[in-house]
């Protein structure tokens, strides 16, 4: 077999690593490298990961978060976009609330306030990109969060996993699992031998420990098996020609269940990889159709798009090839092996890891060992790469009580995101377990997870025919407004003029044309203020009833069920109660609060009158209500609906989309949409189902709108338009409203300071997060120092450090101190 390792040369375009040969490549390796290269570029995919201060709150409490957004290929924090969302889910997985941040250097910080009668269960916090969207929510950051109530929890059902990533000894909470087998490379091949992994999960996704027996067609068991951990493992099969074979597994509570397997194919390929210390031995075997020659295969090796390794040669029937590629010649992270047969179709596939120590050397050494209440606190970080050389870059820094808020070894990190889980489907439970040493079976376990969670980034036949699919949302560097246009049955109306109106202080109308899919987009959004927008197409010749469709800022979330809390949590009443007492000194203290507490106090009022800002002038001369009119959407337009209704308004032309209007002793009016002046021709194209009102002012009524109200003015108000219009109601044909949301102004860690006697008389008592600092950037050396004081809570407590140097390496760091009295 001839065989090409490629070395990692140079960063080029978008920072994607050059490859180059030892030796002349093959015409259809330089293609795989070639696509590859070029769909890094084109769809240029990103990951978020957001760093919290704990993952374990209270309500009324604020969850603190740093964001991270990364080149996908690369890790460099140095996205094109520079727009994220931050969602947060309730345990009914809907969106409790959304922050909208700016990114800084791929960066941001963030925070959720959680208010005090929020329901107690698991929330889930979700982050993407516009740009994100193209990929689907399964390339989304997504992570659990515990919320405890301040009352009692209610019973909830069992199954429910600690948090401490023990597996659960009760039954799930459904009564059946999902079991779900993996042939190793993807099929079964008759007459080959093949390790079939599986997985086995409840209802809520999570892993379920289960033993069972293979039978074929005879009832003969020809293999057992048993999860190892989380409900995966694996057992070797080889399955005969025109048998069928069923799966028979022992749930916990003792019940069985039935699967079959998938059928064996009378030809095709297998391939097995055996992970060994050094390197990956590949083992290939196939059936072949009588009286064909040996087939020629490919063997490609690529790390998030990096071609590695690539070999070529033939095999034939009845003949194992194998080969043995070294590890250290990938860079850490997912490693993508798939055999291509001779007519370059992918046959198999197969996930692999390597962790060539990637990971930043990161210390956190407290100027002292213990300190005592309200002392200083000195911390320096020294971060260095794994060959020892300084990494200058961006991280965050959480101080946590170990008591309440105890280190959860299986939980997510940048690390196990980045390298691990971004790059598979579906969702890793637990993933620190696969990083917290390198054991016989820790290494079994994760190699267990990739033979049962797919690649999910590309395929490979689109790939090559250089189709890498559609890319509706836009990259985003300030917030946009995209939809799509919509015909006669529902087909994509492309070439149409939309134009956008704009409320408010920043009054204006601008267009766009929509493309062939009939989409379009409005950009330049500053995210200062709350914008209120109109999107109009008007009705043409070919297009008479046109249809808007505003892409969603919310994403529709998973439709898997988060599992309930467990009943019993030993730690949630000393959490609840040291949160309590926070949360009453922070109320009056906080610099985000900038109040003073105050005794019981009524209040009595009654609810203000706000202004129509549409309106600039007083009072009209005639104001027609589109509610008194019997029968008025049956008008055609608005200038129809006034015709005959106003003295001295006349109204001509029997084209309702030519019509024209005069106010007599006067001329030609000025025509005002919600306060926004417009041309003649779209007002014409208005339905007057989406009409409110209209008012007409007459001479003197109209000098506010000076030489151009000379003619009078006749102003027009949607029902949209009006601030108290509900925005739930069914949208009309041509016209959509819209609300454009804020950049989220960060909130400020309170954290007081004490020199000097400063803040003695202030109660304090930060336990659970005792500091959060969410923008630590070590310097060229590496290095960055921090200070904070402690609180009056005593133990002992954990330094947490999170980030990436500017170079993608990703490093998760922690410290200890303790506090006495």
């Amino acid at each position: 077999m001839k065989r090409y390792f490629l070395p990692l040369l140079a960063l080029v375009g978008f920072g994607l690593l050059s490859l180059a040969f030892q030796g002349p490549p093959d015409a259809f390796i330089e293609l795989v490298m070639k696509q590859l290269t070029r769909f890094y570029a084109s769809t240029y995919p990103e990951k978020s990961y957001l760093q919290f201060d704990k993952d374990t709150y209270a309500a009324g409490e604020t969850v603190w978060f740093k964001a991270y957004v990364v080149q996908a290929s690369t890790h460099r924090p140095d996205t094109l976009s520079r727009v994220l969302y931050v969602d947060l889910l309730g345990p009914n997985q809907k969106v409790v609330q959304q922050r909208v941040l700016t990114l800084k250097n791929g960066t941001s910080p963030g925070d959720f306030q959680l208010v005090d009668t929020l329901k107690q269960g698991t929330y889930t916090v979700r982050a993407y990109t516009s740009w994100m969207r193209n990929a689907g929510s399964g390339y989304f950051f997504t992570r659990p969060l515990t919320v405890w109530a301040n009352t009692v929890a209610t019973a909830s059902k069992p199954g429910r996993r600690p948090a401490t990533g023990t597996p659960a000894a009760t039954p799930p909470a459904s009564k059946w699992l999902d079991v779900q087998f993996f042939p190793e490379g993807g099929q079964f091949v008759a007459g080959l031998s093949s390790t079939v992994g599986f997985k086995a999960t409840d209802s809520y996704g999570m892993g379920v420990e289960v033993q069972g027996v293979v039978q074929d067609e005879a009832g003969q068991t020809v293999a057992e098996f048993r999860s190892q951990h989380l409900g995966m493992g694996r057992f070797q099969l080889k399955p005969e020609a025109g048998k069928r074979y069923v799966a028979i597994v022992r749930q916990p509570d003792g019940q069985r269940i039935r699967h079959d397997l998938p059928a064996a194919q009378p030809t095709g390929f297998t391939m097995r990889i055996l992970q060994l210390s050094g390197s990956y031995q590949v083992a290939i075997q196939c059936k072949l159709p009588p009286t064909a020659p040996a087939e020629r295969i490919t063997v490609v090796g690529q790390v998030r798009g990096q071609v590695v390794y690539a070999g070529q040669g033939e095999i034939s029937e009845g003949n194992t090839f194998s080969t043995s590629i070294p590890k250290d010649r990938f860079p850490a992270g997912v490693v993508h092996f798939t055999l291509f047969d001779s007519k370059q179709v992918a046959r198999c596939e197969r996930l692999a890891f390597t962790n060539a120590d990637p990971d930043l050397r990161i210390s956190l050494q407290p100027d002292k060992p213990a300190y005592g209440p309200r002392e200083k606190v000195t911390v320096r970080v020294a971060v260095t790469d794994a060959a020892g050389q300084p990494a200058p870059g961006q991280f965050s820094l959480a101080v946590n009580s170990t008591t309440l808020a105890p280190l959860d070894s299986g939980a997510t990190d940048i690390r196990t995101h980045l390298l691990l889980t971004s790059d598979l489907h579906g969702t890793v439970e637990l993933p620190g377990y696969y990083f917290r040493n390198q054991k016989p079976d820790t290494r079994q376990a994760l190699d267990n997870l990739l033979l049962t969670q797919g690649w999910r980034r590309f395929v490979w036949k689109p790939l090559l025919a250089n189709k890498f699919g559609a890319f509706p949302y836009p990259l985003e560097q300030t917030l946009s407004l995209t939809g799509q246009v919509l015909g006669n049955k529902q087909a994509p109306a492309g070439g149409i003029k939309v134009s956008l109106f704009r409320f408010g202080a920043a009054q204006d109308i601008t267009q766009a044309t929509t493309d062939s899919a009939g989409r379009f987009l409005f950009m330049g959004f500053t995210g200062r203020d709350t914008a209120r927008l109109l999107v109009q197409v008007s009705p043409q010749k070919g297009l008479r009833n046109p249809v808007i469709k505003l892409d969603r800022r919310l994403v529709e979330p998973s439709k898997t069920p988060t599992p309930p809390l467990p009943d019993a949590a030993p730690a949630r009443e000393p959490y609840l109660a040291s949160s309590k007492r926070q949360q009453v000194v922070e109320r009056q203290y906080s610099p985000n609060a900038k109040t003073i507490m105050l005794g019981n106090v009524t209040v009595k009022g009654k609810k203000p009158v706000v202004p129509d800002t549409r309106r600039i002038y007083g009072q009209a001369d005639v104001v027609v209500k589109t509610k008194d009119i019997p029968a008025a959407s049956s008008y055609t337009n608005v200038l129809q609906l006034l015709q005959g209704r106003v003295a001295g308004v006349q109204v001509t032309g029997s084209n309702p989309l030519n019509m024209s209007v005069q106010i007599r002793g006067y001329g030609e009016p000025l025509f005002v949409l919600d306060g926004i002046p417009v041309d003649a021709t779209v007002i014409n194209t208005i339905a007057v189902n989406d009409v409110e009102s209209v008012e007409v002012l007459k001479g003197p009524s109209a000098a506010i709108y000076g030489s151009r109200g000379g003619g009078g003015v006749i102003a027009i108000f949607t029902k949209r338009g009006n601030p108290d219009y509900d925005f739930t109601n069914e949208p009309a044909r041509g016209l959509q409203p819209y609300v454009m949301p804020l950049f989220h102004q960060v909130r400020e860690f309170y954290a007081p300071v004490y020199d000097n006697g400063k803040n003695a008389s202030v109660p304090d008592f930060r336990s659970a997060t005792l500091y959060w600092a969410p923008t630590v950037r070590t310097d060229a050396t590496g290095q960055a120092t921090l200070s904070f004081f402690t609180s009056e809570e005593v133990g002992p407590f954990r330094l947490t450090l999170e980030g990436i140097s500017n170079t993608g390496a990703p490093g998760h760091g922690t410290g200890s101190f303790q506090v006495s009295k």
